[in-house]
């Protein structure tokens, strides 16, 4: 063979090499890359009335542009989360659709007698959506919500000492601050946790009966009611020394929380809201003032609670891989594509290559175990898989030629 010609055939051989990195590295990218936008085709109609079709046309646009955000919305959320969430997703996307219309362009339109139909080509902003999901406390994944155990002791002006209900013999029926805190993170779709209901099952030591718990303290009961979540604190309430004429009187509510998760042991949430309010009745006030301060940390918690379960549930590992056998060029493509459409696999890229071996960087939802028990049930054509090394966070692999 002439020297010419080898020269060529080494040419065509590494620009063959590079185009296989280049499109390794390529579908890398257009995996992790997360669209910010979705474009949709959406149908909107609108009466027509006192013979005005352009009012119609307009509004119809307008129907069709909130029709084209909620179906992104509901591609989006996951069937439980939107049931869960469907008040406070009412609340916070009606009236500020078009705050996530980049752009549209109206199709085709058909004015009728008594109608307006407009077919709208619609471009929908999804990273404007997730941020406000995610600020309204609406989880987007499809994580369970986690079971929220309250620990919130009450002060209430009638009492001297503060109560809680799982002090020993406890007649203390209701914490008006808990119970708002409760209703509002129900309507955010989190499971509280009925502790009346359970409590007859699960006994309480006399350690624990006091009204400042610790952190830990407030795990272990947490984990004895099955809660993923603890919410602990206190609430406190005062006559203010405001006055309006003979009768009218405001009344101070206070309440300090904090969300430890009982797995790990981390504080993931807190707060401290104060809410006033004016009665002429004492009860009635101290109560209104309670009720609102537990109403207003509930929201806060919610929304914390639920963007530190989201950012957990995105939480990965770099599993680095050292495959062999990969100087068969055709097997490791097959190998990479496997692992780049596997559960849990965030991303892949290349760290090195050589003649025959390379080292991958794996983006995994899990541990190099997990990963390495999940690739064993894979099947690639043609190739066997040898894992002969699983440590911590790497993993040696050979190709085996079928």
């Amino acid at each position: 063979m002439s020297v010419s010609s080898k020269i060529i055939i080494r040419f065509v051989s590494a620009a063959f090499f590079l185009s296989v990195l280049l499109s390794l590295s390529g579908s890398v990218q257009a995996k992790d890359r997360v669209p910010s936008t979705k474009t949709v085709v959406v149908i909107g109609k609108a009466t027509i009335y006192n013979d005005d079709p352009a009012n119609a046309r307009e509004e119809a646009i307008s129907n069709s542009l909130v029709s084209a955000v909620e179906s992104v919305v509901v591609e989006l959320l996951p069937m439980e989360s939107l049931v869960q969430n469907f008040q406070t997703f009412n609340e916070v996307l009606y009236g500020k659709t078009g705050k996530f219309i980049q752009g549209y362009k109206v199709l085709a339109e058909f004015p009728s007698e008594n109608n307006y139909r407009v077919m709208v080509k619609a471009t929908v902003s999804i990273s404007s959506l997730k941020k406000l999901m995610s600020s309204a406390g609406i989880l987007l994944g499809k994580k369970p919500m986690p079971r929220i155990l309250l620990l919130i002791s009450e002060q209430y002006f009638e009492y001297l000492l503060p109560k809680y209900w799982w002090e020993k013999d406890s007649a203390f029926a209701k914490a008006f601050s808990a119970s708002a805190l409760s209703k509002t993170m129900k309507t955010k779709g989190f499971p509280v946790i009925d502790h009346k209901v359970m409590a007859r099952n699960v006994r309480i030591e006399s350690v624990y009966d006091k009204p400042d718990l610790t952190n830990q303290e407030a795990i272990n009961l947490g984990a004895r009611f099955n809660a993923n979540v603890v919410i602990v604190g206190k609430a406190v309430t005062y006559i203010a020394p405001n006055l309006m004429g003979e009768n009218i009187r405001s009344f101070k509510g206070i309440v300090s929380a904090r969300a430890i998760r009982t797995y790990t042991g981390a504080e993931i949430a807190s707060t401290m809201q104060t809410a006033v309010t004016t009665n002429t009745d004492e009860t009635v006030g101290n109560r209104d003032a309670l009720s609102s301060a537990g109403s207003l940390a509930g929201e806060e918690l919610a929304t914390q609670i639920a963007a530190a379960w989201q950012k957990e549930e995105k939480q990965t590992n770099m599993v680095e891989i050292m495959v062999e056998g990969t100087g068969n060029l055709a097997n490791f493509i097959k190998f990479r594509r496997i692992i780049n459409n596997m559960p849990g696999v965030e991303g892949v890229q290349i760290r090195e290559m050589k003649s025959d071996q390379a080292t991958i960087i794996v983006d995994y939802q899990g541990s190099a175990k997990e990963f390495a028990d999940d690739l064993m049930l894979k099947t690639i054509e043609s190739i066997g898989i040898n894992i002969y090394e699983v440590s911590q966070n790497r993993l040696r692999i050979e190709l085996i030629p079928g």
